[in-house]
């Protein structure tokens, strides 16, 4: 996810528990949320050399 392309909910979701479990003080499930969440698909278009595994 970049900054031209807008998060889904799930990854809203995702970093408003990352932010509440770090305001609790559990950083533990913060990173959990946060690793999650950068684990999720990105949004963009891949081009066509990416879906074909060729360097851009």
């Amino acid at each position: 996810m970049t900054e031209r392309t807008p998060p889904c909910a799930r990854c809203k979701k995702h970093t408003e528990l990352r932010e509440a479990a770090k305001q609790a003080g559990n950083y533990r499930a913060a990173a959990d949320h946060e690793l999650l969440r950068r684990q999720h698909p990105s949004h963009e278009m891949p081009s066509v050399t990416a879906r074909w595994g060729l360097p851009a």
